[in-house]
C-alpha cells in the first residue's frame, strides 16, 4: 500500500539478558537475531523452539544499549523511559494494569494521541471491535503476568484510521521490585497488503483493502484478476464474482487515454509493466462503468511482484477517482475558451487590479491595443495614467479616486492612451469594483474596448450634419436672393438700355449692375457649397484638364514657385462639370500658393487607384470600384488638425480680412461630392499640405470627352412675335420677365401659379413656350405643369427657371430641358429662348 505509516515503522528490540519468551496465540517464536542494514535495524525471527536466552547478551546490547542504571529507575522515571525520546521507533511503557506511564514522540505520531492523552491511558483503547480478542486477551495476560509478547495486532489510531501493529512486550525490573513492561510498536499495514496481493492471508486483509481510499486490482503474470477491492469494483461497476479470472482482453474493458482517445490493449497500464518489467506511474486512463455506463477518469499507477528469481509474479494495479477534478478542469477549459472567443470577437481587453497588494495584470489584448508587447513596459498601478492624453489624466484621474472612496460597484469611463506608434488610442472602459463588507475597495476589474474608430466615424457624420444643415441654410439664402437679385439686375439692364441718362447715372447703373453680378456669383458659390448648383456633366479627360491647368498656373503663379505636373500616359475619364471642376482646380492652386509666401514646390497630380480595402472605402464614403485621383500638393507651412478639420466649412478662412470668402474650400468639396467623388486633405504644420479629390473612373473611350458647353449667341437676335406664358408666383420676378420678354420682342402671358396657367392657355388661341418657375403654390411645382401641359399641348416648348435647383430636375428632364438659373440677364434669357425655339419639343414622359 505504502503511505505515511511507512515512515514510522517501529523497530522491535529484546531487552535484559536474562531474556524474555515471546509468544502469540498462533505459533510461539524466539526473538531472533538483531542485524543493523542501511534502512536501520530489523530482526529475523529464529526457527521454531529456539530461546532467547540462547542469544549472547553482547548483540543484545548492541542493539539496543541500555544503561546498568536502568534496572533500579522507578517506573516512570526509568532511564530506559528518559531514552525513549532518543529511539526512531514508538514505544510506550506501559505497567501491569495495561497503564500507559511513557510515550515518546514516535509513538504520538504512529497513534495520532497527544502525549497528554497516552498517559494513564490503558493500552486497549488502541483496540477496536475488529482486532483479534484472544490475541488481545493473551496480551493483556502477559502485562498482568510482567511476560513478553510479540505478535501482530489490528489497532486504529485516534482518527479511527486502522494499521496493522507489530507489537514487542519487554519486562523491566525497577528499583522497589516494582514491575513494568516496555512496548515496542511498528507499523506493518504495507507489509500485510503486499502479502495479500501475493495471497498470504487474502481473508483476513481484505477488511484493511478495502477500506483504503483507493481502487486495488492484482493481476496474474497473464493479466487475469485475482483480486479488487470494493472501490475498484465500484469504480469499474463490476461484482467481485464477475471479475475474478477475467484477463485484459476481455471484450467489456475500454479504457481511453488523456486525450479521449480509445487506448489499444498495449497501453493498458498492466500490459505495459509486463513489458517493460517497471512500474508506470501517473497514468491517465478513462472508462465507462459496465453497471451504468458513467463515464469516469482515473490516475493510474502500475507495480510488477518479482518473486525470488526476479521475475514478475504478479502486477498491481493502482488508480484514484480524478472524475470531479477532470470534469471541473474540462470545465475551466470549456469556460477559458468561451471567454477568450467571446473577448475575441468583442474586442475587448481585459484588466485587474489588485488594490491590496497593488498587483496588476493586464491581459495581451490589452498590450496590443496600445501597440506594446506583453510587459514590454514597467507593469505597475501608474502605467495607464503614464499612457493617458495629457487632457485627460486630471479629470479621469479624479473621478477614478472618488469611485473607489465612494459606495459604487460599476463605472464606465472613456480616455486616451498613447500608442507606441506615437498616435492616441480612443478607450472605452468599464467595469466593477470590489469591496469588503465595510465598503472599502479591495479589487479593481474591467475590459478597455478601443473605440478609435467609432468616434471617428461619429465625428465624421457630426460634420456631415454640420455641413448638410450649413448647406440647406445656404440653399435657403440663396433661393430668396436670387430672386430679389433677378429683379435688380434686370430692372437695372432695362433703365440702362431705356435711359441712358448723363454719364454719372450710366457709372452708378454699371455699379449696381457689378455689384448685384458679385451677390449673384456669391450666391452660386453657397448653391454650389449645398449641391443645389446644377451641373452641366459630359466625359472628359482629366488628365488632359490637369495638364492645361498646369499651363495656366504658370502664368499666375510666381516664379519662386516650382511647378511640377505629373499625369498618366493614359486617358483618365471622368463624367464631370468641366467648368467647375478647372474652377476647384483654380481654387486649391490659389491656397497652395498663398501658403508658400517663401516659395516652394507645387504638384498637380493624377493618379488612377483601384479602392477594393473595405476600410479605405469607408473612409472615403465611397463605393469599391476604380477612380481617379486628382492631387494639389505643396510644401507650404501646412495646417493642424483643427484647421484640416475645420477647412470645408463655409466662411471659415485663416486668411487675413479682405483676402477671402472662405467658401473657396467648402466650394471645392460640394463640388466633388456633388460629382459622386470624394474630398481628402493631409497636411502636417511647416510639411506643407496636399488635397485629393477622387472621382468614380469611366472606362468607355468612345464617350464624348467635349466640355458640354454650349455657344452662346454674341447677340441675342430679336423674336418673330412668339407668345411666351410667364409662370411665377414672385410678383416682382414675373414683372421683371414680362417688360424683358416685350423688350425682346415677344408677346409675354402671365400666370402667378399653375392652375392658372392652366385656364390661361385654355383660354389663349395661340401660345408658343411656357417659361415656368420650378416651386411655386397650390401644389403644382413647374415640372408637374409641365407634364399636364405637354400631355394637353404636345408640342408645347417648356423652358425652366429656378432659383433654388436642389433635386428640381432629373437628369433625363434636364437632358431635353433647359433650366435658367436665377439670377439671369437679358441676354442668357434672350440666348435660353432661341435655344428652345431651335429645339423639337420633347415629351417629359
Amino acid at each position: 500500500m505504502g503511505n505515511a505509516r511507512g515512515a514510522m515503522c517501529a523497530v522491535a528490540f529484546v531487552g535484559p539478558a536474562n531474556g524474555v519468551v515471546v509468544r502469540g496465540t498462533r505459533t510461539t517464536l524466539k526473538v531472533g537475531e538483531c542485524q543493523r542494514g542501511a534502512a536501520g535495524m530489523v530482526f529475523r525471527p529464529f526457527p521454531l523452539g529456539s530461546s532467547l536466552q540462547q542469544r549472547p547478551p553482547s548483540l543484545l546490547s548492541k542493539a539496543f544499549p541500555m544503561p546498568e542504571s536502568s534496572l533500579n529507575a522507578s517506573p516512570r522515571h526509568a532511564s530506559a523511559g528518559d531514552s525513549l525520546s532518543e529511539l526512531p521507533l514508538a514505544a510506550l511503557v506501559v505497567l501491569t494494569d495495561g497503564r500507559i506511564v511513557e510515550a515518546n514522540h514516535a509513538a504520538t505520531l504512529l497513534t495520532g494521541f497527544a502525549l497528554s492523552e497516552l498517559l494513564d491511558m490503558p493500552v486497549q483503547q488502541l483496540f477496536g471491535r475488529e482486532t483479534d480478542q484472544s490475541l488481545a486477551s493473551d496480551l493483556a495476560g502477559n502485562l498482568a503476568g510482567n511476560l513478553g509478547f510479540a505478535g501482530e495486532l489490528l489497532c486504529y489510531q485516534k482518527s479511527g484510521v486502522p494499521f496493522w501493529n507489530d507489537m514487542v512486550v519487554i519486562p523491566q525490573r525497577t528499583a522497589g521490585d516494582s514491575r513494568s513492561l516496555l512496548v515496542l510498536m511498528r507499523d506493518v499495514t504495507a507489509r500485510r497488503t503486499a502479502a495479500s496481493a501475493l495471497g498470504v492471508d487474502v481473508s483476513h486483509d481484505r477488511m484493511i483493502l478495502d477500506r483504503i481510499q483507493a481502487a486495488i486490482v492484482v493481476h496474474s503474470a497473464t493479466t487475469e484478476i485475482l483480486y479488487a477491492n470494493a472501490l475498484a469494483t465500484e469504480m469499474l461497476g463490476v461484482t467481485y464474482d464477475s471479475v475474478l479470472g477475467v484477463g485484459h482482453t476481455d471484450p467489456r474493458w475500454k479504457f481511453f487515454g488523456a486525450d479521449e482517445e480509445l487506448l489499444p490493449l498495449s497501453e493498458f497500464p498492466v500490459v505495459k509493466t509486463l513489458e517493460t518489467k517497471s512500474a508506470q506511474y501517473g497514468l491517465v486512463v478513462g472508462a465507462r462503468r459496465l453497471n451504468d455506463q458513467e463515464f469516469r477518469w482515473a490516475i493510474c499507477n502500475s507495480y510488477p511482484v518479482l518473486d525470488e528469481s526476479g521475475a514478475i509474479r504478479e502486477v498491481v494495479v493502482c488508480f484514484v477517482d480524478i472524475t470531479e477534478l477532470k470534469n471541473a478542469q474540462n470545465a475551466l477549459q470549456k469556460s477559458e475558451e468561451r471567454l477568450r472567443l467571446v473577448l475575441q470577437g468583442s474586442n475587448d481587453a481585459p484588466w485587474d487590479w489588485d488594490l491590496e497588494s497593488n498587483q496588476l495584470y493586464y491581459s495581451p489584448r490589452w498590450w496590443s491595443m496600445i501597440g506594446y508587447e506583453p510587459d514590454e513596459l514597467p507593469n505597475d498601478s501608474y502605467l495607464w495614467a503614464r499612457l493617458m492624453h495629457p487632457d485627460d489624466n486630471t479629470v479621469v484621474l479624479e473621478r477614478f479616486n472618488e469611485w473607489l472612496r465612494s459606495e459604487t460597484s460599476t463605472y464606465e469611463i472613456e480616455f486616451r492612451l498613447r500608442h507606441k506608434a506615437g498616435h492616441y488610442v480612443s478607450v472605452l472602459s468599464r467595469g466593477f469594483i470590489l469591496r469588503d463588507e465595510h465598503g472599502v475597495a479591495l479589487r479593481v476589474s474591467g475590459a478597455n474596448s478601443d473605440i478609435t474608430e467609432r468616434r471617428a466615424l461619429e465625428e465624421r457624420l457630426r460634420q456631415s450634419q454640420k455641413m448638410e444643415a450649413i448647406g440647406q441654410l445656404a440653399g435657403g439664402v440663396a433661393h430668396d436672393f436670387n430672386n430679389l437679385l433677378a429683379v435688380i439686375v434686370g430692372n437695372l439692364e432695362l433703365l440702362r438700355d431705356a435711359e441712358p441718362g448723363s454719364r454719372n447715372a450710366r457709372d452708378g447703373l454699371a455699379d449696381a449692375l457689378s455689384a448685384a453680378r458679385r451677390g449673384a456669383d456669391l450666391t452660386k458659390r453657397l448653391l454650389s457649397f449645398s449641391r443645389q448648383q446644377p451641373l452641366q456633366s459630359s466625359a472628359a479627360d482629366v488628365a488632359q484638364l490637369v495638364s492645361n491647368m498646369g499651363s495656366v498656373m504658370r502664368r499666375i503663379i510666381p516664379e519662386s514657385i516650382e511647378i511640377v505636373v505629373n499625369t498618366p500616359p493614359q486617358p483618365a475619364r471622368i463624367r464631370i462639370d468641366a467648368g467647375l471642376f478647372e474652377n476647384a482646380l483654380l481654387n486649391l492652386c490659389i491656397n497652395a500658393r498663398d501658403a508658400m509666401p517663401n516659395g516652394g514646390t507645387l504638384t498637380l497630380s493624377v493618379e488612377l487607384p483601384l479602392l477594393n480595402d473595405r476600410a479605405r472605402c469607408d473612409e472615403l464614403d465611397l463605393a469599391p470600384g476604380a477612380y481617379v485621383c486628382v492631387a494639389v500638393s505643396d510644401t507650404g507651412t501646412g495646417m493642424s488638425a483643427e484647421v484640416v478639420r475645420r477647412s470645408v466649412e463655409p466662411f471659415f478662412t485663416t486668411k487675413p480680412v479682405g483676402s477671402g470668402t472662405g467658401l473657396g474650400l467648402s466650394m471645392v468639396y460640394a463640388f466633388v461630392r456633388q460629382s459622386g467623388g470624394s474630398l481628402q486633405i493631409h497636411s502636417t504644420p511647416g510639411s506643407g499640405s496636399s488635397v485629393h479629390l477622387y472621382f468614380p473612373a469611366i472606362g468607355d473611350p468612345g464617350l464624348d470627352t467635349s466640355d458640354g458647353a454650349t455657344p452662346e449667341t454674341q447677340e441675342a437676335a430679336l423674336a418673330n412675335q412668339e407668345v411666351v406664358l410667364v409662370v411665377e408666383d414672385d410678383a416682382s420676378v414675373r414683372r421683371l420677365c414680362v417688360r424683358t420678354l416685350r423688350s425682346l420682342g415677344y408677346q409675354p402671358l402671365e400666370a402667378v401659379s399653375g392652375p392658372e396657367a392652366l385656364r390661361v392657355l385654355e383660354q389663349s388661341a395661340h401660345v408658343d413656350l411656357v417659361l415656368t418657375d420650378m416651386v411655386m403654390p397650390e401644389g403644382l411645382t413647374g415640372k408637374q405643369l409641365a407634364e399636364r401641359v405637354q400631355r394637353q399641348w404636345p408640342h408645347m416648348r417648356i423652358l425652366f427657371m429656378s432659383g433654388y435647383t436642389a433635386n428640381v430636375l432629373d437628369d433625363k428632364t434636364l437632358e431635353s430641358h433647359e433650366l435658367l438659373a436665377k439670377p439671369f440677364s437679358v441676354e442668357q434669357l434672350s440666348a435660353a429662348l432661341r435655344r428652345a425655339f431651335g429645339k423639337r419639343s420633347t415629351p417629359l414622359t
